[in-house]
């Protein structure tokens, strides 16, 4: 009896308001949710969260499980550990196969090339199926093809294998998207908190990891290792995931339509507000060691010094501010505020001090690592708004757009540097230009993106799923 007149209220007792202001849509409960809270309580199932900031508008969220949130963690810091295991090997590959410094930056230059291009692509999948297999299917991917470049003969052959590592890699992003737009506004920050520390720490764990390999194992072992690493973590994914998945990343029966994303304006402000704030990362991941030891005259082992502290105080960082902003909207701060302050003033930080490196260079050390705690302030942001603005109608779908647009930065920061490196003669105007761009990004985020809430997609089916998603 409790069951037939459940469903009878989800179709009949659910009414729709919408909060004035934002253009978020939410909505109310009527008594009839709850019958469904108590019917939960009493059949064992967890109990949902209650959030006006709803992803979806179903007015009722459940918090992400922190053991899922650790595991996208992981699989964040093995994927960036994996991107640049060629780097690190970099020096005897290039005596191993005979390759000059242009064949050498292309080959360095692949992995984004299909990564960036892919990201629509995942984004679809990742909407259209469940983000559990999307995601243990992708890592399985890249972990062959990091292994497969240990294996390689050619330099054809290591072209191919990162450009199937680059086409695994891209469902990493949509498929956290898919996942934390269903999470609570006040959940969303600390979540994406250990997205950025995965990212940051996730280098400097694999240089430090694949340097020591490629000293006693040769260059072939670093990708075998690395690789192999990344492949075992697909077991507890697929043995935990399952359940901690099950309330969710449910596939949304009415996905929002990519003509709705690409005429949102939204959409293009985080777009590019992402290229600006990973043109800043990219240039001092590709070009930081040869910056310290050619132009600023360290040695290795103060560089390995100085670049080790740069990614810790960028993961520190990134940790506490994703728990940082999540406690002021937990505490009635709107999210347009909180979310915007710390990326505005990690924009301001990083632009500052790596224009102040052309003018004062003889503190780029310091200078350097405060960059990285901008960064830190910046890179949880980036992806918690993206993530508010698009929902679980369009998460997937949002996230594979903006992180395509993002990731040139990727293809352009490492080439764009190097240029204006041979034509000056110094990185003076590298560092300038990445603070221009800084400028660009904050104005971006402000005045193009607009309010952090939810955007209202056009319903265009009403499905029983839907009504057993909302209740």
């Amino acid at each position: 009896m409790i069951r037939s007149n459940l469903l009878r209220c989800r179709f009949l007792h659910w009414r729709p308001s919408f909060r004035s202001g934002c253009g978020c849509s939410t909505l109310q409960s009527t008594p009839c949710v709850k019958m469904s809270m108590w019917h939960r309580r009493n059949s064992g199932e967890p109990m949902p969260a209650i959030d006006s900031e709803t992803p979806g508008g179903s007015g009722l969220v459940r918090p992400i499980p922190d053991a899922l949130i650790g595991l996208l963690g992981c699989a964040m810091l093995l994927n960036y550990a994996d991107r640049g295991s060629l780097s690190i090997t970099a020096p005897v590959l290039k005596e191993s196969f005979g390759i000059d410094n242009a064949a050498m930056g292309l080959l360095l230059s692949s992995f984004f090339w299909s990564y960036a291009f892919s990201q629509p692509i995942a984004g679809w999948i990742t909407q259209r199926f469940p983000p559990r297999t999307v995601l243990a299917s992708g890592v399985a991917l890249w972990s062959v093809a990091t292994i497969a470049c240990g294996f390689a003969t050619s330099f054809a052959l290591l072209f191919t294998f990162r450009l199937l590592l680059g086409i695994g890699e891209s469902v990493i992003f949509p498929v956290n998207a898919c996942i934390y737009s269903r999470a609570p506004e006040a959940q969303r920050g600390r979540a994406n908190g250990m997205m950025a520390v995965g990212s940051y720490i996730g280098p400097f764990i694999g240089t430090l990891a694949g340097g020591v390999i490629l000293a006693s194992l040769g260059w072939r072992a670093v990708f075998w290792v690395l690789g192999g690493v990344s492949l075992i973590w697909v077991l507890p994914w697929l043995a935990m995931s399952r359940s901690l998945l099950r309330y969710c990343a449910e596939p949304h029966p009415d996905p929002a339509n990519y003509r709705e994303i690409l005429g949102t304006r939204g959409l293009w402000g985080a777009s590019l507000g992402q290229f600006c704030y990973s043109y800043q990362f990219y240039l001092v991941l590709t070009w930081l060691p040869l910056y310290l030891v050619k132009s600023a005259h360290f040695s290795i082992a103060q560089m390995t010094a100085i670049g080790g502290t740069l990614y810790i105080s960028q993961s520190v960082t990134a940790g506490c501010t994703g728990l940082a902003s999540d406690l002021l909207v937990t505490r009635g701060f709107a999210p347009t505020v909180v979310r915007k302050s710390f990326l505005v003033f990690g924009l301001t930080l990083t632009g500052s001090c790596l224009s102040l490196i052309s003018i004062a260079p003889a503190q780029s050390a310091l200078l350097l690592v405060l960059a990285g705690v901008g960064n830190g302030f910046t890179g949880p942001m980036v992806f918690s708004i993206g993530q508010t603005l698009a929902g679980p109608r369009a998460g997937g779908r949002w996230m594979g757009i903006q992180n395509m647009i993002g990731n040139f930065s990727g293809i352009t920061a490492p080439i764009v540097t190097g240029i204006v490196a041979d034509r000056t003669g110094s990185f003076a105007g590298a560092f300038i230009l990445a603070g221009i761009i800084s400028v660009v990004g904050i104005i971006s985020w402000i005045f193009v993106v607009g309010p952090v809430c939810q955007t209202r997609w056009q319903s265009r089916r009403v499905t029983l799923g839907q009504h057993k998603l909302a209740v």
